[in-house]
C-alpha cells in the first residue's frame, strides 16, 4: 500500500558547564520522559550548589562536577523532580522523569485558548500522549475508559473501527444525543456513525492516536459553557503534535500482534455438537408426545444421512459435524507502523507524520485498514504574526459482517444452525439449500466471499489560522477550517442463498459526502496591574455550516456472481438521494481574573443561533460563573509543610443540547410517492415551530490537593439538571401522525468523583506510582407526565432513566420442568403462565452505582511495567437474544447453545432451564424477563505493558537517539461478579445487548526508535 511516510524531528538547546578543577569528572546523560521522548531544556544541577546545565536538543547533557560522587537534581516543568547519584564509576546515565500527577503551573488546553492549572475554576482532566500512544486500538476514545473520572467509553462492538459511545457524567437526554462535543485543534468536528447499512463505523477512527499530543476533557459548566449549545454533554479537546525549534528529529513506531475474543474460552457460549443436538431434537419431539422412532424418522427426514442410529434407537455414528462458530472465527492479528519527523527554527516549526494501521478481528473477513498522514506547520512570519496550518488526511477501509441482530448477524446465525447440516454441498460450494438455514443464510459462505460488505471513508481536515499581536497585550486570531468526509458503502448478497436467493442476488451502493465549514475569530487581551490584579478577556465570533449529501442505488438479478457492480444487475430497484444542512452562528466571551495568584474568578457567555430550531426559539444564551481559592498560598496553610497544593473551586452555569434532527421543527413533505399511478407527495413530518434547546444547569465544587510531595488528588461533587427534554408525545391520529416532538421532561445526574495518585517510591533507579479514580453516579427523571415503556425498560418520573421493566423469573418447577414467574411485585405468588404475570420495577438499572479505573507504574533502570484497570459496579445487562439462543423448543428446529445442556429432564432436577419441547413450553421464552438479566459488574485489566528502554551506551552504538522495546496486552483478564455472565461486560452502554461482534483482547510486540 502507498501511504505518506514522513519524518519526526525535535530540537534541542545546549548547556552551561563549570570550570574544571582537580578531582572533577564529567557526567554525560540523556533526560527523557516515560515514553522515551527527550526533554529539551530540562535542568540538571548538582545538589546544594549553583553548578548546573540544561539538556540540549537531543535531551542530552554534559556536566563537569567537583567530586567523584555527587547528587544531581533533574527537573522539568510538568514532570516530577528526581535526584540521581552520579559517580566517576558510572559517568553515563539515562534519566527518566515521570509526568507530574498534579502541578498547578502545568499548561492545559481550554475552550479557545490555554490556561495554567492554578487558574482553572472548572472541572478539567488532561491526558498526555503517553496514555494514548502505542495502544493497538482503532480510535482514541477507547483509550479514555478508566483514565478519566466521570467518563464512560464503551465500544460495545468488537468490529474494528465501529462506533464508541462516550458518556460524561451520565446521560443527559431522553431522545437527543448524549455524546460529547469533539474539538480537534480548536475545531468542532463530526463524530459518531454516519453509515446507512446495518453496521457501525466511527468517523473518529480516522485519527492516528500517535499524532495526538494531549486530550483534555471538559466536564462542568465553567469549562464547557464557552461551547454553548453543544457543551451540555461535555467536551473532548484533542490537540495534535507540533514541531519544536531544533535539529530534525525522526521517530519510528512499529507494532505487530495477535488478537482473540476478550471473553474467556471458559465463559463463552458454545454451540451444541451433533450428538448433543440430535439428543435434544429427539427429546423435544418425545416430550411433545411422539415415540422415539417417530422422532428419529422426523430427524432423518430433516437431515438425511447426518446420523446413523442402531435398532435400539441410539446414536451409532455421527456422519456430519459442523461447528459453525469455529468456522467463522479465527485468531486475528493487528499491526501498525508510524513514522514522523519534526523540528524547526526561529522562523518555522513542523511536524509531519505518516502511519499505517491494520486489524483483522477474530471473525473471518472482519477487519480494518487505515492510512493517515498529518502535516502541521507554524510560520513566524514576523515578530507579531504567526501563521499555522494543520492538514490531516486519512483513508479507512472497513470490511466484515453486519453487526445487526438476528439473521443479519452471521455470529448469531452460527449458534442457531444445526451442527448436522454440512458446510458444503457435493459440488464443493458453500451449502445453501437446507430448509432450516436461519434466514436462508450460510454464515461461513457469506463471510468467505459469497457475500460482500465494504465500507470506505476518506477524511480531510484542514485548519488554517493566523495570530497577530495588535498591541503588547492584545492579540487577534482568525481560523478557517473544513472537515470533509466521503463515505462509500457496498453491500452484496449472492443469488444462491440468503436475502438474495429469491431475486437472483442483489447489491446496494451508498455514497455520502459531508462538508463541515467553520470560521472562528477571537480577540484576546491580557493585563497585569502591579502583579496583583491579572485580567484576561476573550471575545469571539464563530460561524459553522454543515452539508451532507447522500445517494443510494440498488439492483437485483446477478447472473454472474463474480461481476458485482450495479451495472451488471439485471434490474435496477432503487435510486434515492437526500440533502441535509444545518448551520450555527455564535458570539461568545470569557473573563478571567485573579488577585495575587490566590483568588480566581471566571465568567463565560455564549449566544448561539441554530437552524435546527424554529423561528420562535432559534437563539439561546448560555453562561457560567466560576471561582477558585488557592488555600496553599494563605499564611495559615503555607506553614504546614505536608501540604504542597490545596485549591478549592466551584462553578455554576448553563449549557444547551442541539443534538436533534436538522428539520424536526419543520412540516415536511415527501414526493417519492405515487397515487393511482400518478406521482405525488405526502406529509412526512408534522413539525413543531416551538421546539427549543434542551438546557442543562450544572453545579460543581471541587478540591485539588497535593500532600507531602507524595499524594495528589481531586475530589468533586457535581449536579446536572437537564430541562426541556425532547420527547415524542402522542397526538390525535386524525393529524396523520401518532406523535409530535415537544420539549417536556427533566432529568438529574449527580455524583462524586475522586481521583488519587501517589508516588510511592521515587528514587534515581526505581520508581513506583499508583493511581485510581472512582465516580459515584445517580440518575433520576424529575419530570415526565406519562410513562414511556419500551421492550425492556420504563421511563417514569422518579426512576433512573435506565430502569429495567421485566417479568420476574421464578425458576423451574423441579417436579415437571415447567417455567415459573412471580405474578406481581409482591413476589408472593407463582404462576406457570406468563400471561398471568405482570412486568414490574425491581430497582435494577443499566446505570452503574460506581465506575472508574486503577493504574500502576513501575520502573527500574531501563525496565518498566504499567498496568491499567477499568471497572464498573452495580449495573445490569440484558441479553436481548437469549430467549432464542436459550430456547425451549418454541421455534423448530433451531439449535441452541451449551446452556441448554442444563435443561430439566427428570423430576427433582434443580435448574434454571425448563424442559425442552418442540412447539414451545407455555411461552416460557416469549416475554422479556429477568431470566436474561445479568449483573454487569466487572473489573478488567485494560492495558498491561512490559518494556525496556535501552541504555545510553547501547543506544549510542546503534547510532540512534533512543530505543524502546515492549510487550503490551489489552483486555487480558476480566473478572465478573455474576458467575453466569457469558456476555462481554462492556457489550453495551445502555444495558441491552443484541448479539454484536465480541470485544477483543490483543497481545502486541512493539519497537520504538528515535533518530
Amino acid at each position: 500500500m502507498k501511504f505518506w511516510i514522513n519524518l519526526n524531528l525535535i530540537g534541542i538547546t545546549l548547556l552551561l558547564c563549570s570550570a574544571m578543577a582537580y578531582g572533577q569528572f564529567t557526567v554525560k546523560g540523556v533526560v527523557q520522559d516515560e515514553t522515551g521522548l527527550s526533554l529539551i531544556g530540562a535542568s540538571v544541577v548538582v545538589k546544594n550548589t549553583t553548578i548546573g546545565t540544561t539538556t540540549d536538543l537531543d535531551g542530552s547533557f554534559e556536566l563537569q562536577v567537583p567530586e567523584d560522587d555527587v547528587t544531581l537534581v533533574i527537573s522539568f516543568i510538568g514532570y516530577e523532580t528526581q535526584e540521581y547519584q552520579a559517580s566517576a564509576a558510572m559517568p553515563e546515565v539515562l534519566i527518566t522523569l515521570a509526568e507530574a500527577t498534579t502541578q498547578l503551573n502545568e499548561v492545559v488546553i481550554v475552550g479557545y485558548g490555554t490556561s495554567r492549572k492554578e487558574e482553572l475554576t472548572g472541572a478539567v482532566t488532561k491526558l498526555q500522549s503517553a496514555k494514548l500512544e502505542q495502544v493497538p486500538l482503532a480510535s482514541v476514545e477507547q483509550t479514555l475508559q478508566g483514565n478519566v473520572a466521570g467518563l464512560q467509553a464503551v465500544m460495545g462492538n468488537g468490529q474494528p473501527g465501529s462506533n464508541v459511545q462516550v458518556r460524561i457524567r451520565g446521560i443527559g437526554s431522553i431522545t437527543a444525543s448524549s455524546e460529547p462535543l469533539y474539538v480537534i485543534d480548536g475545531i468542532p468536528v463530526t463524530a459518531g456513525d454516519i453509515t446507512r447499512t446495518n453496521t457501525t463505523a466511527n468517523t473518529m477512527a480516522s485519527l492516528n492516536p500517535n499524532d495526538i499530543e494531549s486530550v483534555t476533557v471538559l466536564k462542568d459548566a465553567a469549562a464547557t459553557s464557552i461551547y454553548g449549545s453543544r457543551g451540555s454533554n461535555g467536551v473532548i479537546l484533542i490537540t495534535t503534535k507540533s514541531g519544536r525549534s531544533g535539529k530534525p528529529r525522526i521517530d519510528l513506531h512499529a507494532q505487530y500482534g495477535v488478537n482473540d475474543w476478550a471473553v474467556s474460552e471458559k465463559k463463552r457460549l458454545k454451540p451444541l455438537t451433533s450428538e448433543q443436538y440430535t439428543q435434544m431434537f429427539i427429546e423435544g419431539w418425545v416430550n411433545r408426545g411422539e415415540s422415539v422412532q417417530d422422532a428419529i424418522d422426523r430427524f432423518d427426514g430433516y437431515y438425511p444421512g447426518a446420523v446413523t442410529f442402531n435398532s435400539a434407537g441410539d446414536i451409532q455414528q455421527i456422519n456430519v459435524e459442523t461447528n459453525w462458530i469455529d468456522e467463522i472465527t479465527r485468531k486475528g492479528q493487528n499491526q501498525s507502523y508510524d513514522l514522523s519527523a519534526s523540528g524547526g527554527n526561529d522562523f518555522v516549526n513542523y511536524y509531519i507524520s505518516g502511519s499505517y494501521f491494520s486489524q483483522d478481528a477474530p471473525i473471518i473477513y472482519s477487519g480494518l485498514d487505515r492510512l493517515s498522514s498529518r502535516v502541521n506547520v507554524t510560520v513566524n512570519a514576523s515578530p507579531k504574526l504567526k501563521i499555522t496550518n494543520n492538514l490531516f488526511a486519512s483513508t479507512l477501509d472497513q470490511r466484515g459482517m453486519s453487526d445487526g441482530s438476528f439473521w443479519a448477524n452471521p455470529l448469531y446465525t452460527g449458534y442457531f444452525l444445526a451442527p448436522v447440516i454440512p458446510l458444503k454441498d457435493d459440488q464443493g460450494r458453500y451449502y445453501g439449500d437446507h430448509l432450516f438455514f436461519m434466514g436462508g443464510n450460510n454464515p461461513v459462505g457469506s463471510l468467505s466471499g459469497d457475500d460482500e460488505r465494504m465500507f470506505n471513508q476518506l477524511r480531510i481536515l484542514d485548519n488554517l489560522s493566523a495570530e497577530y499581536e495588535i498591541l503588547k497585550d492584545l492579540k487577534f486570531r482568525t481560523s478557517w477550517a473544513i472537515d470533509r468526509i466521503d463515505v462509500q458503502e457496498f453491500f452484496y448478497r449472492n443469488p444462491r442463498y440468503g436475502d438474495g436467493r429469491n431475486v437472483g442476488g442483489f447489491a446496494t451502493e451508498t455514497n455520502i459526502g459531508e462538508n463541515n465549514w467553520i470560521g472562528t475569530q477571537t480577540l484576546n487581551y491580557s493585563k497585569s496591574l502591579n502583579n496583583i490584579h491579572q485580567f484576561t478577556f476573550l471575545a469571539g465570533y464563530e460561524a459553522q455550516k454543515n452539508q451532507r449529501k447522500g445517494l443510494e442505488l440498488s439492483g437485483e438479478g446477478y447472473p454472474n456472481p463474480t461481476l458485482r457492480t450495479l451495472a451488471n444487475a439485471a434490474t435496477p430497484t432503487q435510486a434515492s438521494s437526500d440533502l441535509a444542512e444545518y448551520s450555527f452562528e455564535s458570539l461568545f466571551g470569557r473573563v478571567d481574573y485573579n488577585y495575587r495568584l490566590k483568588y480566581y474568578l471566571s465568567g463565560t457567555v455564549r449566544r448561539d443561533g441554530s437552524s435546527r430550531f424554529g423561528i420562535n426559539n432559534r437563539f439561546g444564551t448560555f453562561w457560567s460563573l466560576g471561582a477558585s481559592w488557592r488555600l496553599d498560598q494563605e499564611d495559615f496553610i503555607a506553614g504546614l509543610s505536608f501540604i504542597d497544593d490545596l485549591k478549592l473551586r466551584a462553578s455554576y452555569g448553563t449549557n444547551g443540547n442541539a443534538g436533534i434532527g436538522n428539520y424536526d421543527h419543520i412540516p415536511l413533505f415527501g414526493f417519492g410517492e405515487a397515487y393511482d399511478g400518478v406521482p405525488g407527495g405526502a406529509p412526512s413530518n408534522i413539525g413543531n415551530v416551538d421546539l427549543t434547546w434542551e438546557s442543562t444547569n450544572s453545579f460543581n465544587v471541587g478540591l485539588d490537593f497535593g500532600l507531602m510531595n507524595f499524594l495528589y488528588g481531586t475530589v468533586e461533587y457535581f449536579n446536572r439538571e437537564s430541562t426541556n427534554l425532547l420527547l415524542d408525545r402522542p397526538i390525535s391520529r386524525t393529524t396523520g401522525f401518532d406523535a409530535l416532538t415537544q420539549n417536556f421532561g427533566a432529568m438529574r445526574n449527580n455524583g462524586i468523583e475522586i481521583t488519587l495518585n501517589a508516588d510511592v517510591i521515587r528514587r534515581s533507579d526505581f520508581t513506583l506510582s499508583l493511581g485510581g479514580n472512582i465516580t459515584f453516579l445517580k440518575n433520576r427523571i424529575t419530570k415526565l407526565d406519562e410513562d414511556i415503556i419500551d421492550v425492556t425498560k420504563i421511563r417514569r418520573e422518579g426512576l433512573d432513566f435506565q430502569t429495567f421493566y421485566l417479568y420476574e423469573w421464578a425458576g423451574v418447577n423441579s417436579q415437571d420442568g415447567t417455567p415459573q414467574w412471580f405474578t406481581d411485585s409482591t413476589q408472593t405468588e407463582l404462576t406457570g403462565n406468563i400471561n398471568n404475570a405482570e412486568r414490574f420495577i425491581s430497582g435494577r438499572s443499566a446505570t452503574p452505582d460506581f465506575f472508574g479505573g486503577l493504574n500502576a507504574d513501575i520502573a527500574w533502570k531501563g525496565l518498566y511495567m504499567n498496568a491499567q484497570f477499568s471497572y464498573s459496579w452495580g449495573n445490569y445487562l440484558y441479553d436481548e437474544e437469549a430467549r432464542f439462543l436459550q430456547g425451549d423448543g418454541a421455534l423448530t428446529p433451531r439449535s441452541q447453545t451449551n446452556l441448554n445442556l442444563a435443561r430439566w429432564q427428570n423430576p427433582g432436577d434443580v435448574t434454571e432451564v425448563p424442559y425442552f419441547r418442540w412447539g414451545g413450553n407455555n411461552n416460557s421464552n416469549v416475554g422479556n424477563m429477568t431470566r436474561w438479566l445479568y449483573d454487569g459488574s466487572y473489573l478488567r485489566l485494560r492495558n498491561f505493558t512490559l518494556g525496556y528502554r535501552l541504555p545510553v551506551d547501547i543506544v549510542n552504538k546503534m547510532n540512534v537517539r533512543a530505543a524502546n522495546i515492549y510487550l503490551r496486552g489489552t483486555n487480558l483478564w476480566t473478572y465478573t461478579k455474576d458467575k453466569d455472565l457469558y456476555l462481554d461486560p462492556e457489550a453495551s452502554i445502555n444495558g441491552v445487548v443484541a448479539s454484536p461482534v465480541p470485544n477483543i483482547k490483543t497481545i502486541t510486540f512493539g519497537l520504538d526508535l528515535g533518530f
